[in-house]
């Protein structure tokens, strides 16, 4: 008779630390977006818009294979040697890239909706910036407001 008490107690003992332990996963309403950045990248690239809003150009660059909005700062001093970026020029950019809404791997067969309409947001210092169509968002090393430097 005490032996099968024992064995109760250990037993309620140990679905009550089972429940205990187990954590529930709060779910979000808005999905969280990861930091992607691979580090600094030198991209040759065509500027193909400059666009502003609150304190931060956008400028959006474009070569064959890739397109990026860059944030860059409107606050920032005018480099000394800085060169005045336009439109339609070429230039050698120097980003991290914080933003990547390609399928992850080889596995992901199955996408529902195109991935590049998916939108994702950074918060910059209280300025929601998004991406757009195909450009993912970057910020420049050698951009200062529009000014870009070696």
């Amino acid at each position: 008779m005490k032996m099968n008490s024992i064995i109760r107690v250990i037993l309620y003992l140990v679905v009550t630390i089972a429940f205990v332990s187990c954590k529930s996963k709060k779910i979000d309403s808005k999905p969280k977006l990861t930091q992607f950045e691979i580090g600094a990248k030198n991209i040759n690239a065509n500027i193909s818009k400059i666009d502003s809003v609150s304190n931060y150009y956008f400028v959006f660059i474009e070569n064959d294979q890739e397109f990026y909005k860059i944030i860059s700062n409107k606050n920032q001093a005018k480099p000394q040697n800085g060169i005045k970026i336009k439109v339609g020029e070429n230039y050698q950019f120097k980003i991290q890239q914080l933003t990547d809404r390609k399928p992850s791997g080889s596995n992901d067969k199955f996408i529902p909706v195109n991935y590049l309409d998916i939108t994702r947001c950074i918060d910059f210092n209280g300025t929601e910036i998004c991406t757009e169509a195909s450009f993912e968002l970057a910020k420049p090393y050698n951009l200062n407001g529009l000014y870009i430097f070696n």
